[in-house]
């Protein structure tokens, strides 16, 4: 035979040898294709102690899922507060020093002149007392004689529409209450698009600290008067620590304290148990995704970019979210408490606008104009501006 012949003879054999190996299987082709599929796991320590359950996130609007209760398990909920929750500061004396100036009515910005006091906002509608008045039934109907109409000669003016009253009265963004504080002079709505963070309840945006129930006015929080009175900016505000290019200081507040509900709803939920309190709803302000839940704050990273919305003192034992899940807007969130570590504080929720600006990056920047504008849009009304001081206009003689 020659030993080309030869040649072409081993080849062949070869050829066979591998493609048997291929249809059963064998490892000489891709050895680390079998050799993958057949490794076992490593065994693990069975000293070691069991690995956390998963933080499962739920649909914010369906409050069947995760075991009935509708919320999210937190472990971090409220870490450093007592088994009873945040504390409250209330019973503190009050501090006569400091003038609310709800000691007079506020005046219009427009016309100068008091404006009436609001009604104190109610949890339910009023129920009637007195049972409905039985249907009248209509006697027969009778065939009118024709008559022919009179050609109106003018044009009848249709009547003028009723002016829409203020259901709620504010100051200007950048007035703070008095000795609190300088305001930012930023004046305009820097998110005109965003839903108001409070899905129905009634809401006042005021200072916590400076007025009743305060950690500097004392008092009672469920005062009616706090409920009763005009918005009022608090972005600025002197407080311990925080600085941005909006506030003319350094260690100052950087979000807007918003007091939600009615004096009777506040003392419910003050005497209900804090990982208990549902009353109130707080809801994404814009689609999303929630890039971080802490101890007692969300924060919602907003689908638009650019945007970084946080809330704090939400009730962190019913949270609705977890980390990595997406929202839209007016999807409920969680609910107002007072969740903030040891720290005594009042039921509110403080809200925080972050901004990716291009002259210094993100920072905190001035909320209440864009909550101002998204509560007109919520209560569908126009509210009225107060002067910026309490002095009511005489009148001339």
């Amino acid at each position: 035979m020659k030993r080309t012949s030869l040649r072409l003879v081993a080849v062949a054999g070869f050829g066979a040898v591998m493609l048997s190996a291929c249809d059963a299987g064998s490892v000489l082709l891709w050895p680390w294709v079998e050799i993958a599929a057949k490794e076992e796991p490593v065994p693990e320590d069975p000293n070691a102690p069991p690995p956390p359950p998963p933080l499962e996130a739920v649909n914010p609007l369906d409050p069947t899922q995760v075991g009935g209760t509708g919320s999210v398990p937190n472990p971090h909920a409220n870490t450093g507060a007592p088994e009873e929750g945040t504390p409250f500061g209330d019973g503190k004396p009050e501090n006569p020093a400091i003038d609310t100036g709800d000691s007079k009515p506020p005046v219009s910005a427009e016309t100068g002149e008091a404006l009436p006091a609001l009604p104190v906002p109610t949890e339910t509608a009023e129920t009637p007392t007195t049972p409905p008045a039985p249907p009248v039934t209509p006697p027969p109907a009778t065939t009118p004689p024709v008559t022919t109409p009179e050609t109106p000669t003018t044009t009848p003016t249709p009547p003028a529409p009723a002016p829409v009253l203020a259901s709620f009265y504010y100051f200007r963004p950048g007035n703070l209450a008095s000795g609190s504080g300088t305001g930012a002079l930023e004046a305009a709505a820097l998110v005109p698009d965003m839903l108001f963070p409070i899905k129905s309840a009634p809401a006042v945006a005021q200072t916590q600290v400076y007025r009743w129930g305060g950690g500097v006015k004392g008092g009672d929080q469920c005062d009616t008067r706090n409920f009763t009175a005009p918005w009022r900016d608090n972005y600025c505000e002197t407080r311990s620590s925080g600085s941005t290019p909006w506030c003319s200081k350094a260690n100052v507040h950087l979000g807007q304290d918003i007091r939600v509900g009615t004096p009777d709803g506040c003392k419910a939920e003050r005497a209900t148990k804090a990982a208990d309190r549902t009353r109130y709803e707080v809801v994404a302000v814009e689609d999303g995704i929630i890039s971080n839940v802490g101890s007692y704050s969300i924060s919602l990273r907003a689908d638009s970019g650019g945007r970084i919305y946080r809330y704090l003192h939400l009730n962190m034992a019913k949270l609705k979210v977890a980390t990595n899940q997406t929202v839209k807007k007016g999807d409920v969130v969680g609910y107002v408490s007072n969740d903030f570590g040891g720290t005594p504080t009042t039921l509110h929720l403080h809200f925080e606008i972050r901004l990716n600006t291009a002259e210094n990056g993100w920072q905190y920047a001035p909320p209440y104009a864009s909550l101002l504008e998204a509560y007109k849009r919520r209560e569908s009304n126009p509210g009225e501006r107060v002067a910026d001081d309490f002095v009511v206009a005489s009148t001339p003689h």
